[in-house]
């Protein structure tokens, strides 16, 4: 990228280290920086690492930070507890003549899906500090720098990829997450009296924003060996609005009393994280969820493939926790059905009648002998 004249790292002792982008002119910027974020005319951004634990005064500590290095004034200054030695990132992309240079901080152990309740805190700060043990940290920041100079509607134009870019990024390593809590971006372009007013995902240049973006974050997240939150079918499960005193109704069903609940619920938690049953789980409820969206190659409208809802499934899942003696115990329940009442989906429910049904075979020797 012409306009790029170094991206680099400055570290700093054991553990903290700075990424600096310098450009070889002047350049408009519009961020969402802590420091001089909005419009600003710079020839440098730099992204500034911080503890993991950071509760400081983070404007006078980034003007610190540039006064140390001698940055200008002007100077577009971001925050990460991200490990950035380990996980600065950059990629360049040409795409139809539309270039494009991207250079990025990520850790997603705050992340989130755009819009849902932020919950689990005490988990979820449990699980960040025991990857940031391993040099591991939240926060995605991302520069990206157009060839192409650009209005005011062009710049917000191209966030657009950006975040389309990002999320990607994310969804290619397995995330349902869109970003984390403190995410922040900065479109870069050349100042110039003609400019575009157009920078979106149908544009050269988004095209190429977006593959950089692509790239840039997945490096970041793979370079720390960071993945998603995985869940066992317990969990899956009680995501589908099936939860512990639902499953034990159906052990119930079959016969089960009170007195070997105990004995129920342990053998139901070691099995519900067996990864052959966590498969199969996860694949009843997700494809399931894509039939409720009409996503299933030759689907009827508003019907449910029968695989899903006929027993099929549930008695293979039964089958395998039970080494195949759970196959009259599904059908019982597939002829009961305790949880008709529920709210609940249908390829859900059979799916918690596949889980309790092994787990009660597994318990009592069901056979079809």
């Amino acid at each position: 990228m012409r306009y790029v004249r170094s991206s680099e790292i400055r570290e700093e002792g054991d553990h903290e280290a700075t990424a600096v982008i310098r450009f070889t002119e002047k350049m408009e910027i519009l961020s969402s920086a802590p420091l001089n974020g909005g419009h600003a005319l710079t020839d440098t951004v730099f992204i500034m690492q911080v503890p993991h634990d950071y509760d400081g005064d983070y404007m006078t500590d980034l003007r610190s930070k540039r006064d140390q290095y001698g940055f200008p004034e002007d100077s577009v200054g971001f925050m990460t507890s991200a490990e950035v030695r380990y996980v600065f990132s950059t990629a360049e992309e040409v795409f139809e003549g539309g270039e494009a240079f991207v250079a990025a901080t990520a850790g997603v152990t705050n992340c989130v899906e755009a819009g849902n309740a932020l919950d689990r805190w005490d988990e979820r700060k449990a699980r960040s500090e025991g990857i940031y043990r391993r040099l591991i940290a939240g926060t995605i920041n991302i520069v990206v720098v157009s060839s192409v100079p650009l209005d005011d509607a062009g710049k917000i134009n191209l966030m657009i990829p950006l975040v389309e870019g990002k999320t990607l990024a994310m969804r290619d390593l397995g995330y349902t997450e869109t970003g984390t809590t403190s995410d922040a971006m900065a479109i870069v372009s050349p100042p110039a009296a003609d400019r575009s007013p157009f920078a979106g995902t149908g544009t050269y240049l988004g095209m190429s924003s977006a593959r950089c973006v692509r790239k840039a974050v997945a490096e970041c997240i793979r370079k720390r060996g960071e993945s998603p939150e995985t869940k066992d079918s317990l969990t899956m499960l009680a995501g589908a609005g099936i939860g512990s005193d639902m499953l034990w109704s159906c052990a119930s069903a079959l016969g089960l009393d009170e007195s070997v609940r105990g004995g129920f619920e342990e053998v139901l938690r070691n099995m519900a994280g067996d990864p052959d049953i966590c498969a199969l789980v996860y694949g009843m409820l997700s494809s399931g969820m894509m039939a409720d969206k009409g996503c299933i190659n030759g689907q009827v409208e508003g019907g449910m493939p029968e695989v899903l809802t006929d027993g099929t499934l549930a008695i293979f899942l039964a089958g395998k926790i039970s080494e195949d003696r759970g196959g009259d115990s599904t059908v019982d329940l597939l002829r009961m059905r305790p949880l008709r009442e529920e709210d609940v989906r249908e390829y859900a429910e059979i799916a918690a009648y596949g889980l309790v049904a092994g787990v009660v075979g597994y318990m009592t020797g069901f056979s079809d002998d």
